[in-house]
C-alpha cells in the first residue's frame, strides 16, 4: 500500500490547525484488508506521479454486518405502490441513456445538497447501479451507486476487475453503497433493500460510505450497524449520532480548531 497525504488546508498564525486528506494505493490484493481497516475505494482516480489511479481514502465509514442484518418482512411501498429494484451496469459511454442524471438532479433539488461530486463522470469496473421504481421501470424514484470489493484469492486469479465481473459478478466479499439518489424521501426504505440483496448473494458487509453530520444518523437505525473511529469497527450508536450532530453544529474554522 502507498500512502498519499493530501495537505489541503492549514493555519498557524492564530492557530493551530492542519486539515490533511489521507489517500493510499493498494496492491491488487489489498482490498478486503484495507475496508477492514476503514478504507473505502474513492469514486474518482487520482492523478499521483504522471496518470491517473484508483485510490482509496480514510474516513467515518460505515457499515452493517449482515451476519446481524434482520430484513424487514413486509415488502416497500410508496404512496401504495411496491417498490421494485434492479441492477444495471451502463458503460461509461452510454450513461446518460439511462435518465439517471435527471433523478439526481431532481434528488440535489429535494434535498438541498450541494453538487459536490458527478457520480456519472468516473464509471469503473468495480462500479454499478441500483435503480428503485414503481410499476415498470421507466418510472424511476431513485438509484444507488455501488462499489463490489473481492477476496484476495479472486483478485489473484484474474487479470483485471472486467474479468471477474464478467465471470463471477456476485462472487465479492462486500459492496458499498456510494450514494442513494432518489426524487422522494425512500432512503431508509433503499437500504433495507440493498442489505436484504447482498445478504441473499452471501455477501458479508454492506459499507454505506461515511457517516457525517444529520443526514447520516438514518444509517444507525439499522441492525448490524457499525462504524470506524479510526482505530476499530464500533457498535456504540449512541455515540456515532453524537458525533453526527456535532458535525452539523461547526460552522467555523475555530470551531474545528478547538476540537
Amino acid at each position: 500500500m502507498l500512502l498519499i497525504w493530501n495537505h489541503s488546508f492549514g493555519r498557524q498564525e492564530q492557530q493551530d490547525l492542519v486539515v490533511c486528506r489521507p489517500y493510499a494505493i493498494p496492491e491488487s490484493y489489498e482490498e478486503m484488508e484495507m475496508l477492514e481497516d476503514g478504507w473505502l475505494a474513492l469514486d474518482r482516480p487520482l492523478l499521483y506521479e504522471g496518470r491517473y489511479q484508483e485510490c482509496f481514502y480514510q474516513s467515518r465509514s460505515t457499515r452493517l454486518n449482515l451476519k446481524k442484518y434482520r430484513a424487514s418482512a413486509s415488502q416497500p411501498q410508496w404512496q401504495g405502490k411496491t417498490i421494485q429494484m434492479m441492477e444495471i451496469r451502463p458503460e461509461q459511454q452510454n450513461i446518460e441513456m439511462t435518465g439517471l442524471r435527471a433523478v439526481y438532479q431532481k434528488y440535489l433539488k429535494r434535498s438541498g445538497f450541494t453538487d459536490l461530486y458527478d457520480p456519472f463522470q468516473h464509471v469503473s469496473d468495480r462500479d454499478a447501479f441500483l435503480i428503485y421504481y414503481l410499476t415498470d421501470v421507466t418510472n424511476i424514484i431513485g438509484f444507488s451507486k455501488i462499489k463490489r470489493y473481492w477476496y484476495q484469492e479472486e483478485l489473484l486469479s484474474y487479470n483485471n476487475r472486467r474479468d471477474i465481473v464478467n465471470a463471477m459478478p456476485d462472487q465479492c466479499y462486500a459492496i458499498e453503497s456510494v450514494l442513494h439518489c432518489n426524487t422522494v424521501p425512500i432512503s431508509k426504505l433503499t437500504v433495507d433493500m440493498e442489505a436484504k440483496w447482498a445478504k441473499k448473494k452471501g455477501i458479508h458487509e454492506l459499507y454505506l460510505g461515511s457517516g457525517y453530520e444529520r443526514s447520516s444518523i438514518y444509517k444507525s437505525s439499522y441492525r448490524g450497524f457499525q462504524w470506524w473511529t479510526g482505530t476499530e469497527w464500533s457498535s456504540n450508536k449512541k455515540k456515532y449520532v453524537q458525533l453526527c450532530q456535532r458535525d452539523s453544529t461547526l460552522k467555523k474554522i475555530t470551531d474545528l480548531a478547538n476540537l
